[in-house]
């Protein structure tokens, strides 16, 4: 990601809490709210963060914790900081624009130029570039190549199958993990897919994994159906969220409440906490993150509703479809030399 370049930054608007009712240190909240809203698209690309100082002020938490997760942040490539100007969040990727016209005539007056100063009539060389024409109007043979690296398999591989239907015939959508990475799995579909993409809180992992790899991060957004499900609870229920990372716990509750907020009572806690198999058997349903799927093992016959998330569409639209044309170009052109 690249420092913002807006002349007028977004405001920042989405508030930011510690509850200190949780068993989530303080910093690890501050930095999951962050690092979610960021990944999530709910702090805008370019948005101009509050100082160290006046963040610490508004939570009242300490000045070196709320500079300790600044600067974890930095690490991961999700917030950039400008001298002089404060700290940002980090704009998405370019995608490498198309060459202008100018340079294309230039390369064509290059080309007719070797040609005749090898002998070729004007006419022969417009019968040759009308037959390469009409070839590179055909359409390429192969599609475009996709790879996607998650956290979780099955959820990666749901997310694949909802970026499928915005990409042509004959595109490919293909999945790894980043343990799987880890691990020396799928390294060569990472080296040679056309487009790789990663979730755009692990973008500085990802890239570690496959160095000289392109990567381009994208955001997710709650999936309709997680959205539906949640607003369908009975508000009599007794709900128990369960998140997959403590530092997310926050997140996740103020997620649930945003799409439930007629559900009187929510009991939050996390995959790895001491008294989550307590928290689950007082509950009427089970709210899980991706990644907590065995909470469905500890209270069988209980209602469970997966917290699923979906690519977010705006950056499908401005970044994956600009960046597979892209390469779906490059096939173009290299199948018509």
């Amino acid at each position: 990601m690249t420092a913002p370049t807006l002349d007028t930054p977004a405001a920042f608007v989405r508030p930011l809490s510690i509850d200190r009712t949780l068993d989530v240190p303080v910093g690890a909240q501050l930095r999951g709210q962050l690092e979610y809203g960021i990944a999530c698209g709910e702090i805008a690309r370019g948005t101009r963060l509050p100082s160290v100082r006046e963040l610490s002020q508004e939570l009242g938490v300490a000045h070196v914790t709320v500079a300790q997760v600044y600067k974890e942040l930095l690490g991961l490539g999700l917030i950039v900081t400008a001298r002089g100007r404060g700290t940002y969040v980090a704009d998405a990727p370019r995608v490498q624009n198309s060459p202008d016209h100018a340079r294309l005539r230039d390369l064509l007056s290059g080309a007719i130029g070797d040609a005749q100063r090898e002998g070729f009539t004007l006419r022969q060389i417009s019968e040759v570039m009308g037959v390469l024409l009409a070839r590179a109007g055909q359409p390429a043979q192969e599609g475009v190549t996709v790879l996607l690296v998650g956290l979780f398999a099955d959820a990666t591989r749901s997310y694949a199958a909802d970026l499928h239907p915005a990409l042509r015939p004959g595109d490919r959508v293909q999945t790894v993990t980043l343990g799987e990475l880890r691990r020396g799995d799928g390294l060569e579909h990472a080296h040679a897919a056309d487009v790789v993409l990663a979730l755009a809180h692990r973008l500085a992992e990802t890239q570690a994994l496959l160095p000289g790899v392109t990567v381009i991060p994208v955001g997710f957004i709650p999936a309709q159906a997680t959205r539906a499900a949640l607003a369908g609870l009975s508000p009599l229920s007794t709900v128990a969220l369960v998140a997959t990372f403590e530092d997310f716990l926050p997140t996740f509750l103020a997620g649930v409440r945003r799409f439930a907020p007629h559900v009187l009572t929510l009991n939050a806690t996390h995959l790895h906490a001491p008294g989550l198999q307590t928290v689950l058997e007082d509950a009427d349903v089970v709210v899980y993150a991706t990644g907590s799927e065995m909470v469905r093992d500890l209270v069988p016959g209980t209602a469970a509703i997966e917290y699923r998330h979906m690519i977010d569409p705006r950056d499908v639209e401005g970044l994956v479809l600009p960046a597979v044309e892209a390469r779906r170009k490059e096939h173009h052109d290299n199948n018509s030399r």
